[in-house]
């Protein structure tokens, strides 16, 4: 169910120096891999449009969102203090399916967030992650996803963690008859389009791919989330944001 509602911080505080986690107050359950606008009470972000965040978790009433700080609205975002209060619209987008089998989930940088959530409520018999950050100062919320499963680190410069990219920590699990039941991942576009390729290497039909893209609405009327891809054009925030891969993009 989507609604309108002013709600109140809980807490805030740096995971990094520039991501943080926000609890906020909200009722509403949330789909694994859905998303919502955070606005001021107003409605309003200077300089004028609410910011998309991915649900990281949510327990017992509580709303949990990591939010990166890539500019002056997620700047200001990071500003609130407990106590004040945020526009929340939502919950907006499809959400990431789920398995009884093996679950394994690819996360790069902030798109580790709503895998998060999706691994906490899933049936899956075992769950496993590949999460992939910059560097050792970069990591964040490793124990919480340990809390889940298995999870291996990357870093970009090798200073925590394996020297590596996801996809080829990935490509290397494959070469040991590794056969997941469903691939969830979200990130860098880069990234995923690798998860892709090694996945379709080894018939691996089960990826779900889920878009971080700039929003001005998210309910499609703006056109601001559109992505373009081989199997067509589509609204991240109508039709996603999460794809299918070999349905959507082939």
């Amino acid at each position: 169910m989507t609604v309108n509602r002013i709600c109140k911080i809980i807490s805030s505080n740096f995971v990094t120096k520039d991501t943080f986690l926000m609890n906020v107050a909200f009722d509403e359950i949330p789909q694994p891999g859905q998303f919502l606008m955070l606005s001021k009470p107003d409605g309003l972000m200077d300089p004028f449009l609410p910011r998309p965040i991915s649900v990281f978790d949510w327990n017992d009433g509580v709303l949990s969102l990591l939010i990166k700080i890539v500019g002056k609205g997620t700047k200001m975002l990071s500003e609130t203090m407990p106590g004040e209060k945020l526009r929340i619209t939502g919950y907006l987008g499809n959400n990431f399916p789920d398995t009884t089998g093996t679950l394994l989930c690819i996360g790069g940088g902030i798109g580790v967030a709503p895998l998060f959530y999706t691994a906490k409520i899933s049936k899956a018999a075992k769950k496993s992650f590949i999460l992939g950050f910059r560097d050792k100062s970069s990591v964040f919320m490793e124990e919480k996803f340990r809390e889940l499963g298995e999870v291996t680190i990357t870093t970009d410069d090798g200073s925590y963690g394996l020297r590596k990219y996801p996809h080829e920590v990935l490509e290397t699990l494959f070469g040991k008859w590794f056969e997941p039941s469903l691939i969830c991942t979200c990130g860098p576009l880069i990234m995923m389009d690798f998860v892709g390729k090694i996945c379709e290497k080894y018939g691996i039909t089960e990826l779900y791919k889920s878009y971080e893209t700039s929003m001005g609405c998210g309910i499609g009327a703006c056109l601001g989330c559109r992505i373009n891809t081989p199997g067509g054009t589509f609204l991240v925030c109508k039709e996603g944001p999460v794809f299918k891969a070999n349905r959507r993009e082939k």
